[in-house]
């Protein structure tokens, strides 16, 4: 496998992030790596080098602070690449309680971790895209993007995406930037911490970071729009 692409992915330090990242190592000429506290991150890239013969860089901020930290982010990367393959954009958050209840710097500060950054952070790296040869951008959203959900400002925050995503990928269809959805039903991340559930009731990270590799093995003119992948028993709340 040739390792030439250069590709960033977001929320790495753990989850569906972390799996993607050593997946994807074996691609990699370099790895951009980001989560928001520098410890995780630097623990997450300690083992990734394990696995990795490319460059690994790494990078920390508060996607709640969406702009800012965005900007940020476009600082530090254009400093270290003048073009970019893959944008995987894995990292979220999620508050308990019911929308007539919560608070609205808790709801503001979910929307602006699970959309607003995502927004902000694709628009200011479109240009490092438009400069690969086969580029794509990979959002992670969730099944709780397609109904009510039992953590429903999560929900909220996922429907958005999806909706954004599915203009951007018909809006980017012209630029050749392929835009991938990918919907995990319950997955064994630290969202279900604490949550007693019979073993193997729920996706393993490694399964969404083995959907998220065969995009990369697809040919230029293909793309997977979305794709929802759940436990074979369904989601937990079905």
């Amino acid at each position: 496998m040739e390792k030439k692409l250069r590709i960033l992915i977001t929320g790495a330090s753990r989850g569906i992030g972390y799996a993607t990242a050593a997946k994807l190592c074996a691609r990699s000429q370099k790895l951009f790596v980001t989560a928001k506290h520098s410890s995780t991150i630097e623990k997450a890239v300690q083992s990734l080098r394990s696995l990795c013969s490319g460059e690994i860089c790494f990078f920390n901020f508060d996607q709640a602070d969406s702009k800012l930290s965005s900007e940020k982010l476009k600082d530090w990367i254009n400093k270290k690449t003048d073009y970019l393959d893959a944008i995987i954009l894995c990292a979220g958050d999620y508050v308990e309680g019911k929308i007539q209840n919560i608070n609205d710097s808790d709801f503001i500060n979910n929307m602006n971790t699970n959309f607003y950054f995502n927004y902000y952070a694709v628009n200011a790296l479109i240009p490092l895209l438009k400069n690969s040869k086969n580029p794509r951008i990979i959002i992670i959203g969730s099944t709780a993007a397609y109904g009510a959900y039992s953590v429903p400002t999560y929900s909220v925050t996922k429907w958005a995406l999806r909706g954004y995503a599915k203009n951007l990928r018909k809006e980017l269809i012209d630029d050749g930037i392929g835009v991938t959805f990918i919907s995990p039903g319950g997955t064994l991340t630290d969202m279900w911490e604490g949550v007693e559930l019979p073993p193997n009731r729920l996706l393993e990270p490694c399964d969404i970071a083995k959907v998220v590799d065969i995009i990369f093995d697809l040919s230029p003119q293909a793309v997977v729009d979305e794709i929802i992948i759940k436990p074979i028993l369904g989601d937990v709340d079905e």
